[in-house]
């Protein structure tokens, strides 16, 4: 199971870890969470502190006036945002990856404390932020107004251009980036936007490049999803089923390495999702599926002779997703936390049965050598002259690997200790605990080291994005 750490020095920590449009893509409709027919890690960091009118800037690079271009123009922020309110659907979620809490927030559905799914409470921290419930095209202005926001994100709103004028009034407002379709942003860009709008930047590229890194991961060690097709199926109850096209949900998939098979891309087009009949069941036959169900559609479906009939059935490679679970939810939100939460809980179940469990097995002689190498390259008090002898371009890398070192003596040091490896041509899955000092602090993670001209070597995007996991970037 692919994990990814974010450590402090003052504790050890996980790192964090649909809504699409519609089916009809001429008009923007309310966001729908993964059930509808037209279907649109845990994270221990420190807790999310609100930004106050008293707190100094959240970092010292951000600009005095800031302009974020955007669907219907340009918005102009002076100064460092005091009081944000996320009015979309899943915004809450980057807002609190960046270190915000906001002050309001919109309730989608799920209806958990303070509009917050599990996958971002540890963001939220001791926040307590009011929470809005108004249906899509039904905002309350004077409730808006009331709050003083001071900056208002709706990058995941669908609002109209009248909206975004009246909104506009009451504070600045950032709605979806520009030439981008309602509900339709990455959590990559809608996460930098905001970012952008916070002053947060650099901090947002980070987060963007360490999310990124643990989706990448977990694609290298089941480098079976490489070319493996999916498709993700909404059934609901009375025979409705709808596939999903281009999705946010969907990328994800594709950032895994899975595609969409040639018949199911021509029959669904263009649009967002498809509803198909029991005669095209065979579109859904694929190395994968996802079905999105209540109890009582699973229970029919898997009833159906039709449906077992399909060799993604008989070879036991669908993946069933109950509506309103958290899975169901990390879906249908897709931000930059939820799909932390993707990696951790979904792709295990998408991994082929049995091949993830090695640990047993005799360890070979390249395996101890490529557990020897991952030790020494992460080990804060190992030489740097054996380190560097596995370290990709380690020569630019020793300043940052001294900082790294003094701000791991503060915890007794930091050791990266295997117990077991998986060799797959050129790559090696490390299987290894977490240690403070003496002390494990985290067990059964994993990461991969490769093999170059015969010596297994820690590229350096690795080894910079567990440093800077650690609080101590590279330069």
């Amino acid at each position: 199971m692919m994990r990814s750490l974010r450590f402090t020095f003052v504790g050890v920590a996980a790192l964090a870890l649909l809504a699409a449009a519609c089916g009809n893509n001429d008009d923007a409709l309310e966001p729908e969470s993964a059930s509808a027919s037209a279907f649109a890690g845990v994270s221990a960091s420190e807790p999310a502190t609100e930004i106050t009118s008293d707190s100094t800037p959240l970092s010292e690079s951000e600009p005095a006036v800031n302009t974020i271009i955007h669907t219907f123009g340009e918005t102009v922020i002076e100064g460092t945002p005091q009081r944000v309110m996320t009015l979309g659907f899943s915004e809450q979620d980057p807002v609190l990856a960046l270190g915000v809490t906001p002050i309001a927030v919109r309730e989608w559905f799920g209806e958990f404390p303070y509009a917050t799914w599990p996958w971002a409470t540890d963001e939220l921290g001791d926040g307590t932020p009011d929470v809005l419930t108004m249906a899509f095209g039904e905002l309350n202005y004077e409730a808006i107004a009331g709050l003083a926001p001071d900056l208002i994100i709706a990058t995941h709103a669908g609002i109209t251009q009248e909206e975004f004028d009246i909104l506009s009034e009451i504070a600045p407002t950032i709605p979806e980036a520009a030439g981008t379709a309602a509900f339709s942003m990455s959590w990559q860009e809608q996460t930098q936007v905001i970012g952008d709008a916070l002053g947060l930047s650099e901090e947002a590229a980070q987060r963007i490049r360490l999310t990124q890194a643990s989706i990448l991961d977990a694609a290298r060690i089941n480098d079976n999803f490489g070319g493996a097709t999916l498709a993700w199926l909404n059934a609901n109850e009375g025979g409705e089923y709808w596939v999903v096209g281009d999705t946010p949900p969907t990328r994800f998939f594709s950032d895994l390495g899975f595609t969409r098979s040639a018949e199911l891309t021509e029959a669904i087009g263009d649009l967002d999702s498809l509803q198909i009949s029991a005669e095209q069941l065979n579109l859904l036959d694929v190395d994968r599926l996802i079905i999105a169900a209540d109890p009582v559609t699973q229970g029919a479906i898997e009833a159906d002779s039709l449906w077992q009939s399909l060799s993604v059935f008989q070879d036991d490679r669908v993946v069933w997703v109950p509506q309103r679970s958290e899975l169901f939810g990390a879906l249908s939100f897709s931000t930059i936390l939820s799909v932390e939460f993707l990696v951790e809980k979904l792709v295990p179940l998408l991994a082929e049965p049995g091949s993830a469990d090695t640990s047993d097995a005799e360890l070979s002689p390249e395996a101890e050598a490529a557990m020897a190498a991952f030790a020494l390259v992460y080990d804060s008090e190992a030489a740097w002259e054996e380190k560097a002898l596995h370290l990709e371009n380690a020569s630019s890398l020793e300043a940052s690997n001294t900082v790294y070192r003094e701000g791991a003596s503060n915890s007794g040091g930091i050791s990266l200790n295997p117990t077991s490896a998986t060799i797959n041509g050129d790559v090696a899955t490390i299987i290894y605990d977490v240690y403070f000092g003496d002390s494990p602090a985290y067990t059964d993670l994993d990461r991969v080291i490769t093999r170059v001209d015969g010596v297994w070597v820690v590229t350096e995007e690795d080894f910079c994005g567990f440093l800077a996991s650690a609080r101590t970037p590279c330069n």
